[in-house]
C-alpha cells in the first residue's frame, strides 16, 4: 500500500477543513498519515481512514503550528507522497493573491474544492442524543455560536426563534452536534471550528445559515464556502 503523509498539525478548523482530502487520497488506496500533538489526537481519531502519529511537545519554535511542521519535514522521507497543507511552517506560503487559505489548500492537495463539503467520521449516535435530549426543548430552534476562538463575543441580530447555544459538556465534541445542527431552522456563527464542521455536512442541512464576521477582522469573512447566507450584523 501507497504511504501518504498530511502535513496540517491543526488547529481544529483546519483539520476539519483537510479531513475530506485525506479520505479522498485513501479511497485512492493510500494509507494517509496524520501527525498532531496530543491536543488534536481525539479529532484525528474521528476518522477511521486516517492512522494518527502523535507528536511531542518540544518547542522548536515561538509559533507553535510552525514547530509542529518542523517536527513532521524529517518523516517526509518515509511516505511515497506528501501534502504540505500547513500555511505557517519554515517554507514560505503558497497561497496565492486570488485565494483564501481553503482554496489553496484543495489545489495543493489536487482534490476538486467540492469534497470539502463530504466530511465523515465516526458517529455516535448516543452522544448525540444526548446534547440533543439535553438542549433542544422546540421543535424550531436556531443554533447560535458566536465566540471565536480568540473569545471575541460577536454582536447578534435580533432572532426570532429559541436559541440554541453550543455549551457541551466536559468530553463532548463537535461531532457530537451534529444532530442538533441538521435539526436547527437557523443557524448563527461565527468563523470557527464550529462553521468549518457545519461546512463538511453541509449537504445535511436545512437551516438557514448566517456566518458572523469577526469585528476584528473588520467585518471579511474568509471562508469562501457557497452554503453561508453572508450578512454582517455588526451594529444592527
Amino acid at each position: 500500500m501507497k504511504k501518504l503523509l498530511l502535513i496540517q498539525p491543526g488547529a481544529f478548523g483546519d483539520i476539519l477543513i483537510c479531513a475530506p482530502i485525506a479520505k479522498w487520497y485513501a479511497d485512492q488506496g493510500y494509507k494517509v498519515s496524520w501527525p498532531v500533538r496530543e491536543k488534536f489526537l481525539s479529532t484525528i481519531q474521528s476518522f477511521n481512514y486516517v492512522t494518527p502519529v502523535v507528536l511531542s511537545e518540544e518547542v522548536l519554535d515561538k509559533d507553535w503550528l510552525r514547530s509542529d511542521v518542523m517536527k513532521i519535514l524529517p518523516m517526509r522521507e518515509e511516505y511515497d507522497k506528501v501534502i504540505n497543507l500547513a500555511d505557517r511552517g519554515p517554507h514560505p506560503t503558497a497561497q496565492q493573491l486570488s485565494e483564501n487559505s481553503e482554496a489553496c489548500k484543495y489545489r495543493l492537495a489536487e482534490v476538486p474544492f467540492e469534497e470539502k463539503y463530504n466530511l465523515q467520521w465516526n458517529r455516535n449516535e448516543e452522544r448525540e442524543n444526548h446534547i440533543y435530549n439535553t438542549y433542544v426543548f422546540d421543535d424550531e430552534y436556531a443554533f447560535v455560536h458566536s465566540s471565536s476562538s480568540d473569545e471575541e463575543e460577536l454582536s447578534l441580530p435580533a432572532i426570532s426563534l429559541p436559541v440554541v447555544e453550543n455549551h457541551a459538556p466536559e468530553g463532548y465534541t463537535i461531532f457530537d452536534w451534529y444532530k442538533v445542527l441538521i435539526s436547527a431552522k437557523e443557524i448563527y456563527c461565527t468563523e470557527s471550528a464550529i462553521h468549518c464542521f457545519c461546512d463538511g455536512i453541509a449537504h445535511d442541512l436545512v437551516a438557514d445559515r448566517y456566518l458572523l464576521p469577526r469585528e476584528a477582522g473588520k467585518g471579511q469573512l474568509l471562508t469562501t464556502s457557497s452554503f453561508w447566507n453572508k450578512r454582517y450584523f455588526h451594529g444592527n
